[in-house]
């Protein structure tokens, strides 16, 4: 599967499946005629995971709201959209994701996947098996034998994050092999002087950037990469309000009354 992604966030067990699908096969007509997906803004399947993998080109909208981190020795991009494991601070009880929050390509496109190998001509697309949904404003993916425009635009919407997650493979493996990566921890505050670690990541450490040949500065330039290291370091910053939004949740949670 070319844009297979496994990406493991802090305190997860690593996954065999790309994330959110469970048994990926290719789109047939005769197969599916009868399949209907999520509502198009139903992203309840997302609620269950506090990291989201990114491709490199989204980096510039996903900085306004999310720490962007990094994982495992491939250095996958990934949003940390909770602090703690199997809870998405930005998906609410009715599967919607908050107004306004950059929502990722990779959830956007669920439940669809381009499958096949990367030394294959073409990619066919494929959809997770277990996908259908029965909820108001399903969408089918087939009407009077012919695709709709489910099919036709979840296409071109795979093919764009294929080739969007081929120059994230280039720019990973550049910041692999240029020695500016560390591992850092991510640290809260369970009471005085005293705190909880929640797991570790990947980040560029800015200093070490500054230190670049220059040689691999304009390299970095010609290749499209600079972007994502400078939004990358913006997004740092975002650590705070996901902290204060994951507090405020904990919060309300335990002013719910008991059943």
């Amino acid at each position: 599967m070319s844009d297979n992604s496994t990406a493991q966030a802090p305190n997860t067990n690593q996954q065999s499946a790309p994330l959110f699908y469970t048994e990926p096969e290719p789109l047939m007509k005769h197969g599916h005629k009868g399949l209907k997906i999520r509502p198009e803004r139903d992203f309840s399947f997302a609620a269950g995971t506090n990291t989201v993998p990114i491709t490199a080109p989204e980096f510039s909208m996903a900085a306004r709201h999310y720490p962007i981190i990094f994982l495992g020795q491939d250095l996958v991009p990934v949003v940390a959209v909770g602090m703690n494991t199997g809870k998405n601070l930005f998906v609410n009880n009715q599967g919607e994701w908050e107004v306004g929050c950059y929502i990722p390509a990779y959830v956007r496109r669920y439940p669809f996947i381009l499958m096949g190998q990367s030394t294959d001509e073409r990619l066919s697309i494929g959809i997770d098996s277990e996908s259908e949904s029965k909820k108001d404003g399903a969408r089918s993916l087939f009407e009077n034998g012919e695709e709709t425009d489910t099919v036709k635009n979840a296409l071109n919407m795979c093919e764009q994050f294929h080739q969007a997650y081929l120059f994230t493979e280039q720019f990973s493996k550049a910041l692999a092999s240029s020695g500016i990566v560390e591992e850092r921890a991510v640290e809260v505050e369970i009471g005085d002087n005293e705190k909880q670690n929640l797991g570790s990541f990947n980040s560029i450490n800015e200093e070490k950037f500054k230190e670049l040949p220059d040689a691999t500065f304009l390299e970095w330039r010609k290749s499209g990469f600079l972007h994502s290291v400078y939004f990358h370091l913006q997004s740092m910053n975002n650590w705070d309000m996901l902290m204060v939004r994951s507090a405020q949740f904990a919060e309300a949670q335990a002013k719910k009354p008991l059943n």
